[in-house]
């Protein structure tokens, strides 16, 4: 079997040392700023180097996760972290923001770049503007299907997910924890509120954990994503523990290596729903685990009889003293229980019956075994040559070193090859496994502690082989010119809405294929008209798309690939809300493109919006109208038509009563779903505005324009424009 890179994440140093003493072929971390999993371990810029020396010392490769969007005042910061790592040996720095690639590659040309997940590319026209900015491998969205995905890892080197969490939101693209509660995603703070429950009108069933999706689990399938031709395959989880790490890693270690395997162990570390292939092989609606969000563990028994506090179960195993068990009916926890005594009686929590189902959830056994793993290491052949009147040296893997003074002849207790090789044999903190070829000729003397010096100054010299000095770290950024918007204001609606005089008109359909049903009314709009192309686009989506392209002036590019599409066709450009312009760089970037309209991102507030355009660059301010929190490309009813009664608004509710807009859209032939925060956004500080009326009347969009107000029916909300995020 071709062989694959195996890619497990390191939260932490127990993970980083779980993923590599368990087969892993590179780990990915992060350090303690401007990683999109800010609140793991992480490493620091004081231990990287460590670390990451390690690694290559047992043939591992580090990616250093630089991940989040960067604010204006943070790039000299983010560039020092940049250097940080690529100092420190690091094989590729992990981005997300496509347009600080040029800038990284001016001050770190020798470095790989990835794109991050987080950047949405999904198709080959965000391959294309990955490649322009410098970046040699794309971390393709879980979304991509498998056509898509051979396509790609044609023409660049592909990394896809193949095990752990999911998030509901197509990457990149959820703000629900940063509206929620000011904490960004694309900020390394996510706060996981779509695991919470929420109820959809119409919607049946009994689960309300209606956005909350299976744990990924492609390990039966890696043959066939090899012969797909992706360079790595990723396990998510820097927020996970090392049993989690350790378990995973040993699965996808014999699932590439053609060994026979089962899911016991990854079950009982860690699983939310037992899995999901989710979207590689053509999502079959499987996807959502709406009855319990967290960790489900693996069967274990059958309660057979409850009595205070206590719990009897049947099952082929006992438990251990310190295991952790979930009590399940129907689907649904009722329960907890915990082992404190070997046997099978456990102490219990909850509404607990006779014949509900036991779960282990935490198996001690278990986790003692995946951490005793025992510690990769490196094998070396020394040749250590001690003469009389020669000087000492010692010389491995290339590397030689010389003692300072030359060797006399002992008076007493002459140099042994015995102890020579004794010596060598203490690798202290130096993942060393050490064949010594000694030779000693005379009788020399050498003192015990310049043979130590000798030693570790070769092991580490070997260790830290890959760590780089950089000598000009300075860097200069060349601007674009200054220009100006072309527009007053962007009007983005899901159908024909008032457009006030000088401001562009942007149709997201409610159904793609339906637009050519009112090509007559488009063309009675005064104002230049862009289709909404979304950041995610299959080669069926993009058909559909071009289909109906020519009836409209300009592409609303939501995400890279619009960007692509629009330049191919010679269409005008808006650089959507989806492309998270977040600082100067980014603009100018979009400027050297052609493109004058850009919508700032929405996580910014209002004095960072100000300092990016005080440099001359203007740009659209989300002023008003419903904010779209998150983009889901699977169903959230499961593929049941019946319960969405093919309605195209819904309401959802949260537990605090908070009410949202779910907006159905059909592309390519499939539905999609995007969720509003209930409540409207407004501002008037900004000379340049973007309005976004989905699910609203002409008639509304027109009375708010001449003078009304919408606040009264929907109530309104500052958004990020006054707070911001951290």
């Amino acid at each position: 079997m071709t062989m694959i890179e195996l890619l497990a994440p390191a939260g932490n140093e127990e993970c980083f040392f779980a993923a590599i003493n368990n087969g892993a072929d590179a780990v990915y971390l992060g350090l303690t700023s401007f990683s999109a999993r800010k609140n793991a371990g992480n490493f620091t810029s004081d231990n990287i180097r460590f670390y990451v020396s390690y690694a290559h010392a047992v043939g591992v490769k580090v990616y250093v996760a630089l991940n989040t969007l960067i604010k204006d005042g943070e790039l000299e910061d983010f560039l020092s972290a940049a250097k940080t790592a690529y100092e420190a040996g690091a094989d590729a720095l992990i981005v997300q923001d496509v347009f600080l690639g040029k800038i990284l590659k001016g001050v770190l040309p020798d470095c790989e770049l990835h794109l991050s997940t987080q950047a949405g590319i999904n198709n080959l026209d965000g391959v294309k503007i990955a490649e322009e900015y410098g970046f040699s491998r794309v971390i393709l969205a879980r979304e991509t299907e498998k056509r898509e995905i051979k396509a790609i890892a044609e023409k660049i080197d592909t990394e896809i997910f193949v095990h752990g969490a999911l998030c509901s939101s197509f990457s990149g693209h959820c703000y629900m924890s940063s509206f929620i509660g000011g904490n960004s995603g694309n900020r390394g703070l996510c706060k996981q509120p779509c695991r919470k429950k929420y109820v959809i009108e119409t919607k049946t069933g009994e689960g309300k954990y209606s956005f909350s999706l299976s744990d990924l689990n492609l390990s039966g399938r890696i043959e066939e994503i090899i012969g797909l031709g992706v360079k790595s395959v990723k396990i998510e989880g820097r927020m996970r523990t090392p049993e989690y790490v350790a378990a995973a890693v040993r699965l996808y270690r014999k699932a590439i290596d053609g060994l026979s395997f089962d899911l016991s162990e990854v079950r009982r570390t860690y699983n939310r729903g037992d899995y999901t292939e989710g979207y590689v092989f053509g999502f079959n609606g499987d996807i959502l685990s709406d009855k319990i969000q967290n960790h489900c563990g693996e069967y274990f028994g059958i309660v057979k009889r409850v009595s205070g506090g206590k719990l009897v179960f049947d099952g082929v195993k006992s438990a251990r003293s310190g295991d952790g068990f979930k009590i399940v009916r129907n689907g649904f926890e009722t329960g907890n229980a915990v082992c404190l005594r070997d046997g099978k009686e456990l102490d219990c929590k909850g509404d607990v019956r006779v014949n509900d189902v036991v779960m282990i959830t935490r198996d001690t056994a278990l986790s003692e075994k995946l951490l005793s793993t025992g510690t990769k290491r490196k094998t070396i052949k020394v040749i250590a040559c001690f003469s009389e009147e020669e000087k000492p040296c010692l010389e491995a893997e290339g590397i030689k070193v010389v003692g300072e003074n030359v060797l006399e002849k002992a008076k007493s207790s002459p140099l042994t090859r015995e102890e020579v090789c004794k010596n060598l044999m203490k690798t202290d903190k130096y993942p060393f496994e050490v064949v010594p070829d000694v030779t000693v000729t005379g009788e020399p003397f050498i003192v015990k502690s310049q043979l130590n010096k000798l030693r570790c100054e070769l092991y580490e010299k070997i260790f830290s082989r890959d760590v780089k000095q950089l000598k000009n770290t300075d860097y200069s950024y060349n601007f674009a010119d200054n220009y100006e918007p072309e527009y007053k204001g962007v009007v983005m609606s899901d159908n024909v809405a008032f457009i006030p005089e000088n401001h562009a008109f942007v149709l997201r359909p409610g159904s793609y294929d339906d637009v050519k049903s009112i090509a007559g009314i488009l063309e009675k709009i005064n104002a230049d008209k862009y289709l909404f192309v979304p950041a995610f686009l299959s080669g069926q989506d993009e058909a559909a798309v071009k289909n109906i392209l020519d009836m409209f002036d300009g592409v609303y590019a939501d995400g890279l690939c619009g960007i692509t599409l629009g330049r191919e066709t010679g269409k005008k450009i808006i650089a959507g809300v989806g492309l998270n312009a977040f600082n100067s760089v980014d603009l100018s970037e979009l400027g050297k493109l052609g493109i004058n309209n850009e919508v700032y991102s929405k996580e910014l507030n209002l004095k960072e919006i100000g300092e990016i355009k005080s440099r001359g660059y203007g740009g659209y301010v989300f002023s008003f109208g419903r904010i779209k929190l998150a983009e889901f490309l699977y169903c959230p009813f499961g593929k049941n038509c019946v319960a969405c009664k093919r309605g195209n608004i819904f309401s959802v509710t949260d537990e605090t009563g908070h009410k949202f807009v779910l907006s159905r859209y059909k592309l390519g032939g499939r539905c999609r779903f995007d969720l509003f925060n209930g409540d409207l956004i407004k501002s008037d500080k900004m000379n340049y505005n973007f309005y976004n009326f989905i699910g609203f009347s002409e008639r509304q969009t027109r009375d708010f324009f001449n003078g009304g107000s919408l606040e009264k029916e929907y109530g309104f909300t500052n958004g990020n424009l006054k707070r911001g995020i951290l």
